[in-house]
């Protein structure tokens, strides 16, 4: 079991027994596909989302393939970079799509290497199982790997395994919801447990981190963490990985108390 907890204490959780890291996730800034939803319901549009045809579903569209920021993304990412510098991140680990990449640059710019202050050694990599949704919406497809590599040469891409041109995301269906849910305890389970650093942040998607909270990790009814990410928010949270005896032993010390 995942058990998780908000950094301010106000859960009431209680904690957990098991392995124990601090992690800060963020939600990318406003993208243009963000944006394009917007528009159109400002329009008094209805999007539907499983249509393909773009005249009904937007996000459909091919020019928003792995939609960036906006100029509104891009500012409320820096503006958490006043946080974000308060954070000490042993590592940060981004999507691989781009508008969760230029949010991490922005918010997180004081723990680069060239960040005056900064120690040097924080490494920067991308990672399959924290992207958003895969399939379908064209929003949510990656670029070409060599692409993405060339504009951001500083983040470490090795862990990416769905090839140059995308393998992973399906042009016919959206991924299932226990899919996701799979993909996302993968990530935190068999990589993020297992990372030798402490602290980390985490920037990814918001149907990604609403399914973490709600149908991965215990977060004890704290609907602070379970609640949808704005864009660019931070929360940050301990998150104790309990192996089965573990579970078991917490089990009985609620009933005792």
């Amino acid at each position: 079991r995942i058990r998780a907890e908000r950094m301010d204490g106000s859960s009431g959780g209680g904690g957990g027994r098991g392995e124990c890291k601090i992690v800060h996730f963020q939600r990318h800034g406003q993208g243009y596909h963000n944006l394009l939803g917007e528009v159109w319901r400002d329009n008094g549009f209805v999007i539907d989302i499983d249509a393909a045809d773009p005249a009904k579903n937007p996000l459909r569209r091919e020019e928003i393939v792995d939609a960036p920021l906006t100029l509104r993304g891009r500012t409320e990412s820096a503006a958490r970079r006043a946080h974000a510098a308060l954070l000490r991140p042993q590592l940060v680990v981004v999507s691989p799509l781009h508008r969760a990449i230029q949010t991490a640059r922005l918010s997180f710019a004081d723990h680069k290497g060239e960040a005056e202050g900064c120690d040097g050694d924080v490494p920067w990599l991308a990672h399959e199982g924290c992207r958003e949704e895969l399939g379908w919406l064209v929003c949510n497809k990656r670029l070409p790997l060599s692409q993405t590599v060339a504009e951001f040469p500083d983040i470490d891409f090795s862990r990416i395994v769905s090839g140059e041109e995308d393998m992973l995301w399906d042009p016919l269906a959206r991924e299932p919801s226990v899919a996701m849910s799979e993909r996302i305890y993968e990530f935190l389970v068999s990589f993020l447990r297992y990372r030798p650093e402490r602290e980390i942040a985490v920037v990814s998607h918001s149907a990604v981190l609403f399914n973490m909270a709600n149908a991965v990790m215990d977060c004890n009814g704290d609907d602070y963490l379970t609640t949808w990410w704005k864009t660019s928010e931070i929360k940050s949270m301990r998150i104790w990985f309990e192996d089965k005896d573990e579970v078991g032993d917490n089990e009985e010390k609620k009933v005792e108390e």
